[in-house]
């Protein structure tokens, strides 16, 4: 039979017209991609690893491993085909490499990988994840995976793409490799492990892989939360009544852009998607997981990232106490949010804290809605004591010793100091009266409430919590002494000393802004506090009233940050 296999196509001097001229380019491509294939193959049957890496000649020392203009040109080849020889090159080397060695020829050839860049300024995991051939996939794989090349933050181009960037913007192959590798539930790269840690939640840092740099949400905070209870009903506040019917990973922004450019350049919160609250006031929710991923159980909330909390800006930035600026910009942002949640959504927070205000683009919002109740809704048992207000804090914290017993005992120590009066041990005496009589005061306290459940969420709890942390912004100490990670009261003489609270004393005013020289300044500060921190039935009502203090409406006053 005739052979009547092509043998030679005469490509030149043909009217083929624009179509046939991408089919004689696309020709054109195939015969020199096989060319580079061939020659390259050939090379490496002769040199092997040398062919594409070789080490440098240093006059008195030993040489340096690099990479050879061919591994460039294998790059560079249509959709990196010739790549899979690369990777074949690679990944002999190191099976060859002995056991004892075989670390350091790694960390050797990451190094190198990580460091050399073509003639444009791209390296070779950068110009593998480029390519859409299944070869330059496995290659970018492999040098991920067994070698440990950079995927993500030291190495970028000349464009400052990283080469995850780079892949996400590949075919679907690419782009669901780049999703998993080093992420969690397909998208999340951790950042920052355990920034804050709880008893009933972790929060990390992360990048969501899946957004581009430019995208405000692309820095997230993923707060895992341990229990189902706080995780709906933190759920169910911001997303308002029953849970609307969106799914695991559902952004629940879509249909508006988080943010957008004012005339004047500056990004600005455009829209709060299926978020009840506003995003002036609160941290949006941009999505939430509650499944199985890869054999482990998520439970968490995804929120854009804060720059620091209210905690952090008091302990590191030198704030409380001096900058009356900030302060005053810090008080209106929380009364403000804490007003729209009250008047707008008929909620309280019902856990204030610093740890609970977080700082992002400049502004002061809060997060965290797991503890929060509608007005008039019973509390629930999360709480920070050193932020519950006393009338709370009667009912959640009673003294084990009856009244009768602590008379009793009282009885008996005001008679032994009478029997031994000017003995040494009067002031030891005296000392355990005073102790016994905050102990009488706050039995007799909790025995009011006794016949109360727990008590019912209101405006004032809000307005406490708001006082106490105004008096740290104010002072640069905490009102109450409390514990570092759980912010609840330190020990007894702590719960005793806040269940017995009437008024902040002058003792503990005299800390207010004590290198102010605007004393009418100073004592509108002092006047905010004890507004704030007295009495249930003293204590202002709204935060439409505490938007009215002097203190957060100084206009015509000249604000000024104290040396």
């Amino acid at each position: 039979k005739e052979n009547t296999t092509l043998t030679t196509l005469e490509l030149g001097y043909n009217q083929i017209g624009d179509e046939g001229a991408h089919v004689k380019s696309n020709i054109l491509d195939i015969i020199s991609r096989s060319r580079v294939f061939h020659r390259h193959k050939d090379d490496i049957e002769v040199d092997g690893f040398s062919s594409y890496f070789a080490m440098s000649e240093e006059t008195g020392k030993s040489g340096k491993l690099y990479i050879k203009e061919s591994v460039w040109e294998a790059a560079a080849t249509t959709d990196g085909l010739v790549l899979g020889l690369v990777h074949n090159v690679i990944r002999d080397h190191l099976d060859a490499c002995k056991e004892d060695d075989l670390q350091s020829t790694k960390d050797e050839l990451k190094t190198l990988l990580n460091t050399s860049r073509n003639s444009d300024g791209s390296p070779l995991l950068h110009l593998a994840a480029a390519r859409t051939s299944a070869k330059a996939l496995a290659l970018s794989q492999y040098l991920v995976k067994e070698i440990g090349v950079d995927l993500d933050h030291a190495v970028t181009d000349k464009e400052g793409r990283t080469a995850r960037d780079i892949a996400m913007a590949g075919n679907s192959e690419t782009r669901n490799w780049a999703k998993s590798v080093g992420t969690i539930l397909g998208r999340y790269r951790i950042e920052e492990e355990g920034r804050y840690s709880s008893g009933s939640c972790t929060v990390d840092f992360a990048t969501d892989v899946t957004k581009s740099k430019s995208d405000p949400a692309r820095n997230v905070a993923i707060k895992s939360m341990h229990y189902r209870e706080q995780f709906d009903r933190e759920l169910k506040q911001r997303l308002g009544g029953s849970l609307p019917n969106t799914s695991n990973g559902f952004d629940l922004y879509t249909g508006f852009d988080l943010y957008t450019k004012d005339d004047s350049g500056d990004m600005i919160e455009n829209g709060k998607g299926l978020n009840r609250f506003d995003v002036d006031h609160v941290v949006p929710l941009l999505r939430y997981h509650s499944e199985d991923f890869e054999g482990k159980y998520y439970q968490c909330l995804i929120m854009l990232k804060g720059e620091r909390s209210m905690d952090e800006i008091i302990r590191y930035e030198g704030t409380a106490g001096k900058d009356v600026n900030k302060i005053t910009g810090f008080a209106v942002d929380l009364a403000k949010a804490l007003n729209h949640l009250h008047s707008d959504h008929n909620l309280i927070h019902a856990d204030v804290k610093p740890r609970n205000v977080v700082r992002i683009r400049g502004d002061n919002k809060l997060i965290d809605f797991d503890a929060s109740v509608s007005i008039g809704e019973r509390l629930t048992e999360k709480s920070s004591s050193g932020y519950l207000p006393p009338e709370v804090a009667a009912v959640r914290f009673p003294l084990e010793e009856s009244l009768d017993d602590l008379m009793r005992r009282k009885e008996e120590l005001k008679q032994k100091f009478k029997d031994e009066r000017g003995d040494d041990d009067d002031d030891k005496i005296l000392k355990e009266l005073t102790e016994l009589n905050e102990k009488i005061e706050q039995v007799k306290s909790v025995g009011s409430n006794s016949d109360k459940e727990e008590p019912v969420g209101d405006a004032q709890v809000d307005i406490w919590a708001y006082g106490v942390l105004m008096f740290e912004l104010l002072t640069d100490r905490p009102l109450f002494k409390c514990d570092k990670i759980f912010d609840n009261l330190l020990n007894d003489e702590e719960t005793r000393r806040l269940v017995n609270w009437k008024d902040i004393t002058d003792e503990d005013l005299s800390d207010v802004l004590k290198d102010c020289p605007d004393q009418g300044l100073t004592e509108s500060a002092k006047d905010l506090l004890r507004e704030c921190l007295c009495t249930k039935q003293s204590r202002l009502k709204t935060f439409n009233q505490v938007l009215q203090q002097p203190f957060l409406n100084r206009e015509g006053l000249q604000l000024q940050k104290l040396d």
